[in-house]
């Protein structure tokens, strides 16, 4: 049995952070449970048996970490309104306040957590994610057509630009450290870029929608297969999953699959490429997708789930 954890946006359906478990012999998920009563933990991180979670309470917005118990280890306040995503490597933490348009570090350690510093990109800018690439810091702004590479003690050195209107939202690495993956949430597109003599270059620029529609809008997040073969990407206005192969030269969408609910937020490849976990958060539910080699099949099990965001696994691919 896998455990993991869902993050949520608290209303009156949701209480908090929920724990789920899937059986990695037939997908089965169990019921949810509550895990920790916490307002509106939104993204959340499961590294080292610790999980990193945002979090709000009536003095701010901020970081909390919870043990495997469920007991609060540290939580510091540092904002007026909640980040979007939240990061970790080693004893530092990294999180993108979308509305504030930041970009904050945290360090933790002996239960104990510290403001280190804050990057402030333009209010509004829209940042959406931080990603680890060897010694550097990216973070897609939605509002700027931008994607801001920072240096791990935040200081800006270098940008990729993307086209007006797009709205890059969420980025992953290849597993061999020379390819960056762009999803941009107003355009559906995935850009891909190579890394090479210290900079990204851009080789192709690819809808994610059927008939190759774009500005459809609500594209939200995008995984890679823990082989490094698949891109999982979920777009909510179409309710739909795509599935790209970038085990080639140039990345092909190979599959267009419906969420099976509304309003897909996080998806998770599970269980060494085995399931596909799918969120939605409107119809408030959780799905376990049999995988066959990186394509959706069919639907292995369904929980209610209130208000999900994100999902974190323990021993799992979470960021």
């Amino acid at each position: 049995m896998i455990t993991g954890y869902v993050g949520t946006y608290t209303s009156d359906l949701s209480e908090g952070i929920y724990k789920i478990g899937l059986d990695e012999n037939n997908g089965h998920l169990e019921e949810p449970i509550l895990f920790k009563k916490i307002k509106n933990s939104k993204y959340l991180v499961f590294v080292n048996d610790l999980l990193y979670s945002l979090y709000d309470d009536e003095n701010g917005s901020g970081v909390m970490v919870i043990g495997k118990d469920g007991i609060t280890l540290a939580s510091l306040i540092f904002e007026k309104v909640t980040s979007a995503h939240i990061a970790v490597k080693g004893n530092t933490i990294y999180t993108a306040n979308y509305h504030e348009g930041t970009i904050s570090k945290l360090h933790y350690e002996n239960e104990k957590l510290t403001f280190i510093k804050k990057y402030t990109v333009q209010r509004k800018a829209g940042c959406h994610q931080v990603i680890f690439f060897k010694d550097m810091i990216l973070v897609p702004c939605l509002f700027m057509d931008k994607v801001f590479i920072f240096d791990e003690d935040l200081n800006l050195i270098n940008e990729i630009m993307l086209p007006k209107g797009s709205g890059p939202r969420h980025g992953v690495i290849s597993t061999d450290d020379t390819r960056l993956y762009i999803l941009t949430e107003l355009s559906n597109e995935l850009f891909t870029f190579d890394y090479a003599n210290n900079h990204f270059h851009q080789v192709q620029q690819l809808s994610i929608l059927p008939n190759y529609e774009t500005h459809k809008e609500g594209s939200a997040a995008l995984r890679i297969s823990r082989n490094g073969r698949k891109l999982y990407a979920s777009t909510r206005g179409v309710d739909l999953i795509t599935v790209i192969d970038i085990g080639a030269e140039i990345p092909k969408i190979i599959q267009y699959e419906s969420a099976g609910g509304n309003h897909p937020r996080d998806i998770l490849d599970v269980a060494n490429d085995r399931y596909l976990l799918v969120l939605n958060r409107f119809s408030n539910e959780l799905l376990s997708y049999r995988l066959n080699e990186g394509r959706i099949g069919v639907v292995s099990s369904k929980v209610k789930l209130p208000e999900g965001v994100s999902i974190a696994m323990e021993g799992d691919l979470n960021d």
